[in-house]
């Protein structure tokens, strides 16, 4: 038996019982709104997240993610800082406006951190340096999904023991 299979049961077995045991069926609605320029990372992604059981859609502009967020309705918005048309505090502050349901976490490879004033200000879960931590994000991305599925309410600071995601 293929590694990649036992770990692919194992996470489809942890979500199954996390749905069970929070009475939450994470994929019921569209989960990750991705928002990314370069379609190979945004891809990579979304094949990660979907591997989580989560539902993902990929948009490649700030512009036509603003435009569609209200259709899509994400739990997390994944915003790339560096979109060639918006920065992705931008986007972040334009869908907060539009989904304030929606937890935003920003990344970047060519910004080291957004202040913590910045990250309030917008509504910004989290901010993260490329590469990223495909680990610790899945760990996020669950919780983020957990508190907007229960709540209504996007989530407003990361679980304890995410601290080595920031940047």
């Amino acid at each position: 038996m293929r590694r990649d299979a036992v770990d692919r049961r194992g996470i489809v077995r942890c979500m199954n019982k996390l749905s069970r045991t929070d009475d939450v069926r994470l994929s019921t609605v569209r989960d990750i709104l991705i928002i990314e320029d370069d379609p190979t990372q945004a891809e990579e992604l979304a094949l990660y997240i979907r591997r989580m059981g989560l539902s993902t859609q990929s948009i490649y502009s700030g512009s036509e993610a603003i435009h569609r967020v209200g259709e899509i309705r994400p739990r997390v918005a994944l915003i790339d800082y560096n979109l060639p048309d918006l920065d992705g505090v931008t986007v972040a502050e334009r869908i907060r406006r539009l989904s304030p349901a929606t937890a935003l976490v920003v990344i970047s490879g060519r910004i080291d951190w957004l202040s913590e004033l910045t990250l309030r200000k917008f509504g910004i879960y989290q901010f993260l340096n490329k590469p990223v931590e495909v680990r610790s994000l899945g760990r996020s991305i669950r919780h983020m999904v957990r508190v907007a599925a229960r709540t209504g309410l996007p989530a407003v600071s990361p679980p304890k023991g995410l601290g080595s995601l920031f940047g």
